[in-house]
């Protein structure tokens, strides 16, 4: 048998392969993305009585925060709050008022500290109508989501081209409040309309912003940062048991904090009176708050705790009697002039909560359990 023929190999001459070297950085440039830090988390603080109760700071700059629950439970409350505290940070605040209840000069936000000589822009909806609604259709009676949305891009142009050179908060009250321009047209038509357009023109109008827009502001390329902080109502789906949010899912999906107040199925909201020497003032609301959702980034992420705040016309006041007192000792003044005595101290104002049914009214039970006479059984007068 013929041997197989070899072809002689000559080690001499071969030269091994060079191992190629990877190097990350030089792999994401070519790629475009190169590591892009986000700048240090910083905290726009909302009270103590907040952060007692629910273990967290206020609301994080860069990100989307959301304020939600039923009628009187302490959202726009919330949301003042941290309107006068980003103001006193240098923010540049625009308020978004879309249930036209704050003016200028709004008395409950000065007692609060806000600054109307200082940095801010008041939009209402005859803003939204005059400046985006009727430049699209001269008809147009009413300001839409669309609009609300126009404008917000608009602010955020001008702060990346330098014409607002400040971090910006935005503050809306309230989601859910606008009709989109689909809507809008449908009712001035007498014609069918449908809920859903409502939620899929927040989709479209807003989604991109609260996922990308506004966290983008976070990284260190960015010069300035933007916030938003929003209030929304919420109703309960019995049949599906889940908490729905007027006006749409996309700001539920698109916050990354979200602080509930109140209860789930009901507002779970009691009304606070504040009694000194047989005279009742009501004076807030007490209910539960706590962190529905948790997304920030760092130690604070993940957090979520649940407490007992009043709610009250300057802020929260965490649901406990040392705070309770601490606080009645720092507004003393606020209560010696609402119940006309300048004689009046701390010690001699007693604050007592009573049940309220979903209209926002005492209960008809809480009023007689208040009315009875513990010594005779008696139902007083």
């Amino acid at each position: 048998m013929a041997k197989k023929s070899e072809t002689p190999v000559n080690d001499k001459t071969r030269k091994p392969t060079a191992k190629k070297t990877f190097s990350l950085d030089d792999f994401r440039k070519k790629v475009g993305a190169p590591v892009m830090e986000s700048k240090p988390l910083v905290w726009i603080p909302i009270d103590d009585g907040l952060k007692q109760a629910t273990g967290m700071p206020g609301v994080p700059k860069g990100y989307v925060t959301l304020f939600r629950g039923y009628s009187n439970t302490g959202k726009s409350t919330a949301l003042m709050r941290a309107i006068v505290n980003a103001q006193k940070a240098g923010d540049f605040v625009i308020i978004i008022d879309t249930e036209n209840n704050i003016d200028e000069g709004n008395k409950r936000l000065t007692s609060m500290g806000f600054d109307w000589g200082g940095n801010y822009l008041l939009v209402n909806n005859k803003y939204l109508l005059d400046n985006y609604g009727i430049v699209q259709d001269k008809n147009r009676k009413e300001a839409s989501i669309e609009d609300m949305a126009k404008a917000v891009y608009d602010f955020l142009d001008a702060q990346k081209s330098g014409q607002l050179p400040f971090d910006v908060f935005i503050g809306i009250d309230s989601i859910g409040t606008l009709n989109c321009i689909k809507t809008i047209d449908a009712q001035e038509k007498d014609t069918s309309d449908n809920n859903m357009w409502n939620a899929g023109a927040y989709e479209k109008a807003f989604m991109s912003l609260l996922n990308n827009t506004i966290p983008n502001t976070r990284k260190v390329d960015s010069e300035y940062t933007t916030t938003i902080a929003a209030v929304q109502k919420i109703w309960y789906d019995s049949m599906n048991k889940v908490v729905k949010h007027k006006g749409g899912e996309t700001f539920f999906f698109g916050s990354r904090l979200i602080y509930h107040f109140g209860g789930i199925i009901t507002h779970g909201t009691r009304r606070v009176t504040a009694t000194s020497k047989g005279r009742d003032l009501n004076y807030g609301f007490e209910n539960k708050v706590n962190i529905a959702k948790n997304h920030v980034d760092g130690e604070w992420g993940g957090i979520s705790l649940e407490g007992k705040i009043i709610s009250t016309p300057t802020g929260f006041i965490y649901g406990d009697k040392e705070s309770e007192n601490a606080y009645k000792k720092a507004n003393i003044l606020y209560f010696r002039n609402k119940f006309e005595d300048d004689s009046l101290t701390a010690d001699d104002i007693e604050f007592k909560s009573k049940a309220m049914d979903n209209d926002g009214n005492v209960s008809f039970e809480d009023e007689l359990i208040d009315r009875v006479d513990t010594e005779t059984g008696e139902i007083r007068d």
